[in-house]
């Protein structure tokens, strides 16, 4: 597999998740692989890595002798988990959001000139297109969704330009076009400054809604904990802050439980050092969570 994504606080997750040798591990979010190649070196010589992914140019399903591959969302972690015989895992990690590598692919709106606007993580399914969403909603939902997934400051002008682009008979069909738009609301708000990538956000927003993200985070959070051994431990790397607040409040709820479920490992999250950051500016806005299992 040919991948240019480099995996974030690699180190940090290796550390804290403590891969050992014959021990079973879930990577929610295959990707490039970086993450589930390096925890597979650990659990070596018959430990095992489930890497799922719902992008099938990422991964196709498939066995090996250590390491399996499922085209799926992470969200139904628990039919893949009993579809691949196995009852309990020792850790699992969810590695949110867009990976280097869909960035780069050219065809599906990821970057600001990629072509046709679809954002989905997975092409074939059945969810509407970004493209879909900016040709149907309305005003008010083209602004909740900027301003909610995306905390897009300009969000009801950004929405009000695409329906008056869609009234004139302009809809907004690639992602050059979006971001072409996006800039020029800012130009007009904002004259005399420059924005690197003002269309940044409405990207991420609409991806999120695309992928419906945070409800599938929401959902596979205690189908992961329910998942691990006692001792076992749950990783997840957000990218955004509301992702990052459903995993803290999440963890938080499970351990003020009367009968506590995990324990909180990172008290607070884990970010990437300035090393990191300067080698692979991606991982400036990452945060890692980990929590312990305690009981079954």
């Amino acid at each position: 597999m040919t991948t240019i994504h480099q995996p974030v606080l690699l180190r940090e997750v290796l550390s804290l998740l403590n891969p050992q040798p014959n021990q079973v591990f879930v990577d929610g979010t295959f990707g490039g692989g970086g993450h589930s190649l390096a925890i597979l070196e650990r659990v070596k010589p018959t430990g095992r890595v489930v890497g799922i992914d719902w992008d099938p140019t990422v991964v196709q399903n498939s066995v090996g002798d250590n390491l399996i591959l499922v085209n799926d969302n992470y969200k139904n972690l628990k039919k893949i988990l009993a579809e691949a015989g196995i009852d309990k895992v020792d850790g699992i990690l969810l590695d949110l959001g867009l990976s280097s590598d869909q960035l780069g692919a050219g065809n599906r709106g990821f970057s600001f000139q990629g072509g046709d606007l679809d954002l989905r993580f997975n092409p074939v399914s059945n969810r509407p297109t970004a493209a879909q969403l900016l040709a149907d909603c309305g005003e008010e939902q083209l602004n909740n969704i900027f301003f909610q997934y995306g905390e897009e400051r300009l969000a009801r002008p950004i929405a009000r330009e695409i329906i008056n682009l869609r009234q004139s008979g302009h809809p907004i069909k690639t992602a050059p076009v979006l971001a072409e738009t996006v800039a020029k609301v800012y130009a007009r708000y904002f004259k005399g400054r420059s924005f690197k990538n003002p269309a940044t956000k409405v990207f991420q927003a609409l991806r999120i809604a695309v992928n419906d993200e945070f409800a599938n985070l929401e959902q596979a959070l205690p189908e992961a904990i329910d998942a691990l051994k006692p001792g076992g431990r749950l990783a997840v790397i957000a990218f955004h802050s509301g992702e990052d607040r459903i995993v803290k409040h999440f963890f938080r709820k499970m351990e003020k439980l009367a009968r506590p479920v995990i324990k909180i490992i990172t008290k607070k999250p884990v970010s990437a050092t300035a090393s990191e950051i300067k080698n692979n500016p991606r991982s400036r806005s990452a945060k890692l969570r980990v929590a312990e299992k305690i009981i079954n």
